[in-house]
């Protein structure tokens, strides 16, 4: 690791903004979402995080220097998108270029300060002093402010080696001095309300946005684009980055998604797209490094590529719910989510919740996972129980919980009505 500070793995500490870490998959989320989540999840608990891949989509455009098409975001449009899922209120501040105009403005008491600066001058980076490029840090004082913390729980592997989650500890003036003469933009973070969208709407918004996208041929001018590219050292190296963020993006909605609507075939669907994905992106790492060598691509990178972006449409369109509680008509679907869910909460074999209907003949079901698998389900269905209807007897079955979800569906259907 590139640093001249003290650096410590996160995994070696222990305090809350690095327990929060811990509960993360860091390898799913990039560089400007990665600490923002952070923050989520120390505010409103574990999984908060995983609302950001309640959205797919695939929104292309040019990037401003390039003639390729891009799906990256600049941060400030990022930062937009992240405060309303992940429960934050989310301001950005002018640019700073004065390093200690920057570390003041720390909130006291090991609060935090969300930054987007140049990864360029970011020691504990393997993008030091290599490549210029935004990226995000929390920066936290210790010591009663003699000493600076950058917490950072970026995890990727790049062409100047691994970023691991660490925090690095520096003087102030240390710290001062990273940031003096580069213009970094503090993040002003306030606690928001934490308040998931319900499932069915989220399924029809994607829907909603992949259709029209269907009957165009934009994911093939896309690819197309990188395979025609005069220049095809640019072109593959454009395409790894584009095919990495994609590839994170999906395996975020894949967890999302595996949480929210558990053991359904739209969530298994969209899991071994996410396979796929990561699949592809190994392929564009190596077909990008034997283009640099002068050597060929394999030729049918492109059109893999075209093809996993009209299935990640086709699957999204086809996961609209036909109607408010049609989903919820069906009790043997309904029956198999519970027991998803339960299996899901348990971390055990579904095929072990499917053998009983009386669920305290499940070793470890107890108070805390009966709560759990009741949070679960109103969160996955967009519902809220009758407190006089939660009734031990009927939250140890799953016939017990399968009609308590399509009761509270039909009712909630004939308020909206």
């Amino acid at each position: 690791m590139n640093a001249a500070a003290d650096c410590t793995p996160a995994s070696e500490r222990d305090d809350v903004l690095v327990r929060a870490i811990a509960g993360i998959d860091t390898t799913l989320l990039d560089c400007i979402q990665v600490n923002a989540a952070v923050l989520a999840d120390t505010e409103h608990g574990p999984d908060t995080h995983l609302e950001i891949g309640s959205v797919v989509d695939f929104a292309p455009r040019h990037s401003t220097h390039s003639a390729l098409p891009t799906v990256e975001r600049q941060p400030s449009e990022q930062i937009a998108q992240l405060g309303a899922p992940l429960g934050l209120d989310l301001r950005i501040g002018e640019p700073v270029d004065r390093g200690q105009s920057l570390l003041d403005l720390i909130p006291p008491h090991r609060g935090a300060l969300y930054v987007i600066g140049d990864a360029y001058r970011m020691p504990w980076l393997p993008y030091h002093g290599h490549q210029h490029m935004a990226h995000s840090v929390l920066l936290r004082a210790s010591a009663d402010g003699a000493r600076i913390e950058a917490v950072d729980a970026y995890d990727n592997e790049t062409p100047y080696g691994r970023a691991e989650p660490v925090v690095c500890t520096y003087t102030r003036q240390q710290a001062a001095a990273l940031f003096d003469g580069s213009p970094t933009t503090p993040v002003l973070t306030h606690r928001g309300e934490s308040r998931p969208q319900p499932l069915e709407h989220v399924l029809t918004r994607n829907a909603r946005a992949a259709t029209p996208m269907l009957e165009t041929e934009a994911p093939e001018h896309y690819a197309i684009a990188f395979r025609d590219h005069p220049d095809q050292t640019a072109a593959f190296t454009a395409l790894l980055l584009e095919t990495w963020l994609l590839s994170r993006s999906r395996r975020l909605h894949a967890k999302w998604l595996a949480r929210r609507l558990p053991g359904s075939a739209h969530a298994a669907a969209v899991a071994q797209q996410a396979g796929a994905w990561e699949d592809l992106t190994g392929q564009c790492y190596l077909a990008a490094r034997r283009v640099q060598r002068g050597r060929p691509a394999p030729p049918q990178l492109h059109t893999t590529l075209a093809q996993l972006l009209r299935t990640d449409l086709e699957i999204a369109a086809d996961a609209a719910p036909s109607a408010p509680g049609d989903d919820l008509s069906d009790s043997a679907e309904v029956r198999h989510t519970v027991q998803a869910v339960i299996a899901d909460v348990m971390a055990i074999d579904l095929n072990l919740v499917a053998a009983t209907d009386d669920l305290s003949q499940l070793e470890g079901f107890a108070s805390f996972q009966m709560v759990e698998t009741v949070e679960r389900l109103e969160e996955t269905y967009a519902v809220e129980f009758p407190a006089s209807e939660l009734q031990p007897a009927t939250l140890r079955s799953i016939d017990g919980l399968t009609g308590l979800v399509q009761r509270a569906a039909r009712k909630q259907a004939v308020s909206a009505a």
